[in-house]
């Protein structure tokens, strides 16, 4: 990852460098804002920047500027003046991601700067994602479908964006629900991309990723001396999302103290930092996501009932991949097809043996894990653009075709092992009776004793035709 220091002072520069360099960062700098706008003109790009906001000539909110408009994935820590802090807010509001107050420790400054490598990694993965997901427009795919739970979904997204154009309403805050590797945060994204607030900051947390103290000073932030280390004041993610959309991942998982203090932020619009005295006025719409049951975890007084009535204005629920069934051959197959695309390949189908394993597989991982082994596939490919059983990676521990008698409970749930069975049993007999009648599905159904529009379903379903 490079990291672009510009700062006017050269034992600052010096500094930075060398305590970023034994962190593994590669670094590069510039002594003013018109070396580094020669630079930046001619492509030259950073994972970070590091940028004084006081130097000779034009200041470091032009830079910031320059950032923001030409790669929003650029992450920026602005370094201030001792007492500088309402230019330090300022930067934030204008989109930098943190600031540093001189004379700053440097271990600080490591953790600033690691902290932003992740979200630029982050950006950077979901912007894939979302791209792999996109067919004519931006993340439309995800709403395409012949399922009833998508269809409302997709219902709801049309009814969002039509109530957000009205003046004076605020919008609902959204409750995602999925398994893992569905969609969630797409979805988040397009909703907020929909929504009036589509200009203003766009921030994602998991709240798994955090204990509870460190959760906290994310969200809400801090004060200096508020706790052991913390030197200086944090702005939280509620400030820094302040007028756009904060995305609340795997809700959850949050601990009981701090939902009482979210539903607080939710109710009065206002937040106090770890450690202040002060109320600070937000503006902010919050979209969760979890792919817990909520209302089990309420029953059982996991989760706040009052929290998660405050967040279930709206609920879209992401069907699991496995539960599309009767859309699952177009959905791998779009997949596939994109994959291979990407690459500059053909993608002509898959083999006897692929076929089979691909619809007799549950997904636990979803989409997510879909486009993966579509991923791995096209990589693999060199040929015929036929997609062979050996390149999805799909784990061999799922029930054998001819040793359905031994089946264990160990080796998957009852819905699980019942659809591979099904599916494995529906796929070799219709494979049978259609070679039987030489290709005629008439002849086939009357062989199967079946209804000619059942057998025809069953035929498509499984591209068998």
């Amino acid at each position: 990852m490079k990291i672009w220091i510009i700062d006017d002072e050269e034992q600052i520069q010096k500094v930075l460098k060398i305590k970023l360099e034994k962190e593994k960062f590669e670094t590069f700098s510039s002594y003013n804002t018109e070396e580094w706008d020669a630079s930046w003109k001619k492509g030259e790009r950073a994972s970070v920047v590091i940028c004084d906001i006081r130097m000779p000539g034009r200041d470091g909110f032009y830079i910031l500027d320059q950032i923001k408009k030409s790669d929003s994935k650029c992450r920026v820590i602005m370094i201030t003046g001792h007492g500088e802090k309402q230019m330090a807010i300022q930067a934030l509001r204008l989109g930098a991601s943190d600031y540093l107050e001189k004379p700053f420790d440097l271990d600080e400054l490591v953790l600033a700067v690691k902290r932003c490598v992740n979200e630029y990694d982050l950006m950077n993965r979901l912007e894939a994602r979302v791209a792999r997901l996109e067919a004519k427009k931006p993340s439309s795919d995800i709403y395409e479908s012949k399922s009833k739970s998508m269809k409302e979904i997709k219902r709801w997204c049309e009814v969002l964006k039509r109530e957000s154009g009205r003046p004076g309403v605020d919008e609902p805050t959204v409750l995602i629900l999925g398994e893992t590797g569905t969609g969630k945060e797409v979805l988040a994204r397009e909703i907020h991309a929909d929504s009036g607030r589509a200009n203003k900051p766009w921030i994602a947390i998991s709240c798994a990723n955090f204990s509870h103290e460190l959760l906290e000073s994310e969200l809400f932030g801090h004060e200096k001396g508020a706790f052991t280390g913390a030197q200086t004041q944090k702005i939280g993610l509620f400030e820094l999302a302040d007028g756009g959309t904060l995305f609340l991942d795997e809700i959850g998982e949050m601990a009981g103290a701090l939902q009482a203090k979210l539903l607080r932020v939710l109710q009065e619009k206002l937040l106090r930092r770890v450690g202040g005295s002060s109320e600070i006025k937000i503006n902010v719409r919050v979209i969760a996501a979890t792919h817990v049951d909520l209302e089990s975890q309420v029953k059982s007084k996991k989760f706040r009932e009052d929290l998660y009535h405050r967040l279930a204005a709206v609920v879209m629920k992401i069907p699991a991949l496995r539960e599309r069934d009767d859309e699952l051959v177009e959905i791998i197959e779009f997949v596939f097809k994109r994959s291979f695309e990407k690459r500059g390949k053909t993608f002509s189908g898959f083999d006897a043996t692929s076929k089979m394993d691909l619809h007799s597989y549950a997904w636990p991982g979803n989409i997510r894990e879909l486009i993966n082994m579509a991923e791995r596939a096209a990589l693999l490919s060199e040929g015929s653009g036929v997609v062979e059983s050996s390149w999805l990676g799909i784990p061999k521990t799922r029930v054998p075709k001819t040793d359905v008698a031994t089946v264990s409970f160990n080796q998957g749930t009852f819905t699980e092992l019942r659809d591979q069975v099904l599916t494995q049993f529906e796929m070799s007999y219709l494979d049978s009776v259609m070679k039987a009648s030489q290709g005629n599905a008439t002849q086939a159904a009357k062989l199967a004793k079946m209804d000619r529009s059942n057998f025809s379903k069953l035929i498509r379903k499984y591209k068998l035709a």
